[in-house]
């Protein structure tokens, strides 16, 4: 069991707390000790005076009188008897062993004295005299350290509490940044609509730092717009040469030659065309959102699937399916899931989910061999596939789950890959309704 926090704030907290009761631990404990020093130096020093009046007195008063005086001279902790007192050992205690020292200065060299230390529940010490005229003279005392004020206890939990709320404090104000910070580069998305912004405020540090987050945000959508301008200028262009050699290709004599030199443009002008979806894909969509059935419109796309004799079926979900979505942008994020579904598969199965309020899930699941665990991730990259042949038929483009994946992030949704159990891909899109 690891028994040191994992976050930085709870880290820091401990350490600034331990230090903080640790230097105001030494700082109680110094005062205590030069009070209690003081205080008992007070003590001994009111019992030596106090004790050497109170057995003169009864050494100068007649015998008779004497009984009356001890009530008016005993005090909270020791009181005087007129008896020889009770016998015992001499007294070792710590506590009392200041008391003994005083007393023996006090009375030792004008009077007979005896020590010893009585037991009990409380143990205490019997001072054991004769006075001048030859009576018996006991001091009955009980040694007590220096009494503690009862508001001690409540200052200091009361200052524990401060130490626990400016520790707290203190913590924050540095982890703050920090969290910010982390929340704004997990919420970095590049292609989505909204960038989060750190404030530029605080402490110099912290302004350096989140016009430093900002400036670099700027720089990645900045970066993103050109390659996707220099993508789409690229296979924009590239369409009047394929055009114009299709053309040529055509007129040729060679009906084998030309077969194959026009299967290989119609291969090139689908690479242009998806390069130019995939170019469109990354900018910000201006569709706007509009409440459609789900089911309704999932039904469509499964039923334009069927009508071309594609093993599409669809398995629509009960309750309310209405949800604010971009029509245009959701549906070709289906249509490039289940062309990949049927690229790999001989049938592919979309079905439509809601596991909670305000949150839908769409999946498009296939048999076919499904995709390596270690390349999960890395097909939504762009022009990544699995396959290393160029066969066109199986191999594609690799772009078909890279533009998906950017529509999706557009519409501050996920899109996650997983094998099925039996054998196929599960393709899972999860979208909330405050962001559709």
């Amino acid at each position: 069991m690891r028994l040191w926090p994992r976050s930085l704030l709870s880290r820091l907290l401990l350490i600034v707390l331990f230090g903080l009761l640790l230097a105001n631990g030494m700082t109680l404990v110094s005062l205590m000790i030069e009070r209690m020093s003081s205080a008992k130096s007070v003590m001994l020093g009111n019992l030596e005076y106090d004790v050497a009046t109170s057995v003169a007195i009864l050494d100068r008063l007649p015998a008779a009188e004497r009984a009356l005086w001890l009530p008016k001279l005993a005090r909270s902790n020791y009181r005087y008897e007129l008896s020889t007192g009770l016998p015992g050992p001499y007294p070792t205690s710590w506590r009392s062993q200041g008391a003994v020292r005083s007393l023996q200065e006090t009375l030792g060299g004008r009077y007979q004295m005896s020590i010893s230390a009585i037991p009990g529940p409380r143990e205490h010490i019997q001072v054991h005299l004769t006075l001048h005229d030859g009576a018996p003279l006991t001091l009955d005392l009980w040694p007590r350290m220096p009494a503690i004020a009862r508001w001690l206890p409540a200052v200091l939990i009361g200052q524990l509490l401060l130490l626990l709320g400016c520790a707290w404090l203190a913590v924050r104000q540095v982890v703050r940044p920090f969290i910010r910070f982390t929340q704004a580069v997990d919420a970095l998305k590049p292609t989505s609509n909204a960038t989060q912004t750190l404030p530029e405020s605080g402490p110099v540090e912290v302004r350096q730092a989140a016009r430093a987050f900002n400036a670099m945000q700027m720089r990645i959508q900045d970066h993103l717009k050109e390659r996707a301008q220099i993508l789409a200028a690229i296979s924009h262009d590239l369409q009047t040469p394929i055009t114009r050699m299709k053309l040529r290709v055509e007129m040729s004599e060679q009906p084998e030659l030309r077969d194959k030199l026009l299967s290989d443009l119609d291969e090139m002008s689908r690479l242009v065309r998806e390069g130019i979806a995939f170019a469109r894909s990354a900018e910000v969509l201006e569709e706007k959102r509009q409440i459609v059935s789900l089911n309704a419109f999932l039904d469509s796309i499964a039923c334009d699937y069927q009508d071309i004799d594609k093993a599409v079926t669809f398995l629509p979900c009960r309750g309310d399916d209405r949800f604010a979505v971009r029509p245009q942008a959701l549906r070709r994020i289906m249509t490039n899931l289940l062309d990949n579904a049927l690229k790999f598969g001989s049938h592919a199965e979309v079905t439509l989910s809601t596991p909670q309020q305000g949150q839908v899930e769409l999946h498009v699941r296939d048999n076919g061999p499904g995709i390596p665990e270690s390349e999960l991730q890395a097909v939504l990259a762009p022009f990544y596939r699995v396959e290393n042949s160029r066969n066109r038929h199986t191999g594609g483009t690799g772009l078909g789950l890279a533009i998906a994946s950017q529509l999706v992030s557009q519409m501050a949704g996920t899109l996650t890959l997983s094998n099925l159990p039996q054998g196929g891909l599960d393709a899972r899109v999860t979208l909330s309704d405050e962001t559709l």
